[in-house]
């Protein structure tokens, strides 16, 4: 009975925010359009050309059955690096479907396989935001370490990550098929995630809008109210914020790691069906971030 009410409580919430932000979308349209047309400008522009060939590669290695003899923390580690948000969380749920770990191993996993990609922190945060290669090169480490870190406090209780258990083996069907469905798989989760970018985009456009950030007294408060919506948009509002550049770095490594809303959202409806629970998986973002600033803090010291 209290499951039924709290999920009954849980869609009404739902309801009630979807029927707002319709309400928002027709007072203001103006808002509404330009939101979706900067997601989409972002999607096509830095999204789709990143994930896009992982995505395909991911699924098409899958269906030939090579991810299921590989180790899988190794591998969705590197792919995660690779790629992206939301890439490892892809691979986790693809492994878990394929009954290649446990639920206790997903867990594990998704706690230090969902990282950003170096070509976001160094290129576009590091010197196109902050315009310091250096600060890329602290917010990476820091961010990767962090991951790494975040990964061993969450698998305390022992054991390794990847004990074969009973691997539904791939099915040889023709090569050009599982291609096929490889591509449309891709295409789907970039549908996803273009979504979950306008709708976001969105929600910091409204919030802007609103006047609601007139409530923080500071500039920086307000980037990171930003970034905890999207994390783009926090870093480089936090770029622009007029505060010492060390607490910049360290912002943005902590933005980062923590993925923002956004990024939550798509990992979430990737990691859907391996039964990584939500909550769980806030968790570990919020302590991802929070080694990570540990970290960025103590790298800016150093070098800075």
């Amino acid at each position: 009975m209290d499951i039924f009410f709290s999920r009954l409580k849980t869609r009404t919430i739902a309801a009630v925010i979807a029927l707002l932000s319709c309400v928002a979308m027709v007072l203001l349209p103006q808002v509404a359009i330009l939101s979706a047309q900067k997601g989409i400008a972002l999607w096509a522009s830095s999204v789709l050309p990143a994930l896009f060939p992982f995505f395909i590669c991911a699924n098409f290695l899958s269906r030939l059955g090579v991810i299921d003899k590989l180790n899988p923390a190794a591998f969705t580690f590197s792919m995660s690096v690779m790629s992206g948000y939301p890439v490892g969380a892809k691979i986790i749920r693809d492994l878990r479907i394929r009954n290649c770990i446990s639920l206790r191993d997903a867990k594990r996993l998704i706690a230090f396989c969902s990282t950003s990609g170096p070509t976001f922190m160094l290129g576009a945060v590091g010197i196109g935001m902050l315009g310091s290669l250096k600060a890329g090169i602290i917010i990476s480490a820091a961010h990767y370490l962090g991951a790494l870190f975040n990964g061993i406090i969450f698998s305390l209780r022992g054991g390794t990550i990847g004990g074969r258990k009973n691997v539904n083996t791939a099915k040889f069907a023709n090569i050009a098929d599982m291609l096929t469905e490889a591509i449309l798989e891709a295409l789907k989760s970039m549908g996803i995630i273009l979504a979950y970018i306008v709708l976001f985009m969105f929600a910091t456009d409204l919030i802007q809008f609103s006047g609601l950030l007139n409530l923080f007294e500071s500039i920086y408060s307000r980037a990171a109210v930003k970034g905890i919506f999207e994390m783009t948009v926090g870093c480089s509002s936090v770029a622009y914020t007029a505060v010492a550049f060390e607490a910049k770095t360290v912002m943005c490594a902590m933005l980062i790691s923590f993925g923002g809303i956004s990024i939550i959202g798509q990992s979430l409806s990737m990691l859907s069906g391996s039964g990584v629970p939500g909550t769980y998986f806030l968790l570990t973002k919020v302590m991802h971030a929070f080694w990570s600033g540990i970290l960025a803090f103590a790298a800016v010291c150093i070098f800075m």
